[in-house]
């Protein structure tokens, strides 16, 4: 256990100085890039009675080009063509494109429900504030929600799951969640 700790600590020591050395002109630089581009990761997940809300409100994190996150993304308000995450690091706002895929699948067993929702969309460079000044590129969302629905309890269903519109999910093993990737251009 000692020695993997010193091997762990001289690799991380080399890495640091290999990273120095080698990026030390650039930190001397009083320029900046015209622009970065990379991967940009959005994900987040909330479970049990915050998932089952009317709208669920997923906290999310931002990781690649731009490290940040977004306290305030709220699922359930309907499609709508453009959004607008509003983080620290600035506002990111992406467009839809095309036609959304929605995925449901029922297992009668267990009565678990799952519906995901998935669409292409693009970076837009002339709302994108902050670290996304420019932000512009291709990218993908997908939305799921999972929970147990009750069984019927009498009646001509008894004991079929309760899917209908009336039913509320049980908070035990609900989970929303949120998961978008591009590759992101920021100037």
């Amino acid at each position: 256990m000692h020695n993997r700790r010193i091997r762990m600590g001289a690799l991380a020591a080399a890495a640091g100085a290999a990273l120095l050395i080698s990026s030390g002109p650039a930190l001397a630089s009083a320029t900046r890039p015209a622009s970065v581009t990379g991967p940009e990761v959005i994900s987040g997940a909330a479970y049990g009675k915050a998932a089952n809300a009317r709208t669920p409100h997923i906290p999310l994190t931002l990781t690649g080009v731009v490290v940040t996150t977004d306290r305030g993304f709220v699922l359930g308000n309907g499609y709508r063509k453009t959004h607008t995450l509003t983080t620290r690091a600035g506002r990111l706002t992406v467009s839809a494109v095309g036609k959304q895929s929605t995925t449901q699948i029922l297992n009668l067993k267990t009565c678990h429900l799952s519906f995901t929702i998935r669409q292409q969309i693009t970076f837009v460079r002339g709302k994108s504030t902050g670290s996304f000044a420019g932000a512009s590129g291709p990218g993908s969302y997908q939305v799921r929600f999972a929970a147990f629905f009750p069984r019927y309890k009498s009646g001509k269903h008894k004991g079929r799951c309760n899917t209908s519109n009336t039913a509320r999910p049980l908070n035990r093993g609900a989970v929303a969640s949120f998961l978008a990737a591009g590759v992101l251009t920021v100037r």
